[in-house]
């Protein structure tokens, strides 16, 4: 059924179409709604809003969040292995629940300690020579567009170029803290964006229907004409789908194995063309 499904997200013109609803105040739109299909065929057309994940989805740290914490820690006094960093890491972040513990608070100060605490946990047994200083550095280094690659698929199928180009309103719906802006536009793509929502400035993490709702808000676009792309279940799938808008999960390395809860379910940007 998934890889069928695939074959039905191709963007391009139908015959016999019928022009989506237009979002007031924005250019017109060529999405358009196949009057013959029923929903769970239809192609990507049928949404005027398509909302992204970005960690896993559009980016992912270079080389890894290991191999950047042991390149700074060097002036440090770190002598260990960016492996055993990289595997720490892992365990500290699913200890801490990631940035979803933050639940409804938002601000820097927030975020701050959270990232504080768990780079002290990844680090405690090392006794770096200043943590804080530390700790300063590499939160800053992580604005910095070396620290992260774009999905070659992302750019490679020029997706967002030619849904922008269809007049579709474009969102970021991601589970991040206030730099989440910054790095995309340090790596190029905030400029195809309308909007973009930090769950850490929104005060609601995915699956919390805060954020898809703000998302909606600011789309303009009720949830029906609506998708979102992401590559978690928990996160993207279940909460996308919690307040009616329409999930697509993306499984580069095929790491869910096919459960995709009835999720249609892509392994490249390129399946969406």
């Amino acid at each position: 059924m998934l890889i069928e499904y695939s074959r039905n997200l191709n963007i391009y013109h139908w015959p016999g179409l019928v022009p989506a609803t237009q979002r007031p105040g924005r250019a017109r739109s060529t999405a358009f709604i196949p009057e013959n299909l029923e929903p769970s065929t239809m192609p990507l057309t049928k949404y005027q809003a398509v909302f992204f994940d970005v960690g896993g989805t559009l980016l992912k740290v270079h080389p890894s969040v290991g191999d950047v914490y042991a390149r700074h820690a060097r002036d440090f006094g770190f002598d260990g292995e960016a492996e055993t960093l990289e595997a720490q890491f892992r365990v500290a972040w699913k200890e801490s629940g990631g940035l979803e513990s933050l639940g409804g608070q938002s601000g820097e100060a927030a975020e701050k300690k959270f990232w504080y605490d768990l780079v002290w946990s990844v680090f405690e047994s090392y006794k770096l020579t200043d943590f804080d200083a530390y700790f300063a550095r590499i939160y800053e280094a992580f604005r910095s567009a070396e620290n992260w690659r774009v999905f070659d698929d992302v750019l490679d199928s020029g997706l967002l170029e030619k849904l922008k180009q269809r007049g579709v309103v474009l969102g970021v719906v991601s589970n991040w803290d206030s730099r989440l802006t910054s790095i995309l536009e340090n790596v190029g793509l905030a400029h195809y964006f309308d909007f973009i929502l930090a769950s850490a400035e929104v005060g609601s993490a995915k699956p919390d229907p805060g954020i898809f709702q703000a998302a909606l808000s600011q789309s303009g676009i009720p949830a029906s004409a609506a998708c979102h792309i992401g590559d978690e279940i928990p996160t993207d799938v279940v909460g996308a789908r919690s307040q009616g808008i329409d999930p697509i999960l993306i499984d580069r390395a095929g790491r869910h194995n096919g459960d995709g809860r009835n999720t249609p379910t892509i392994k490249s940007f390129h399946e969406l063309i």
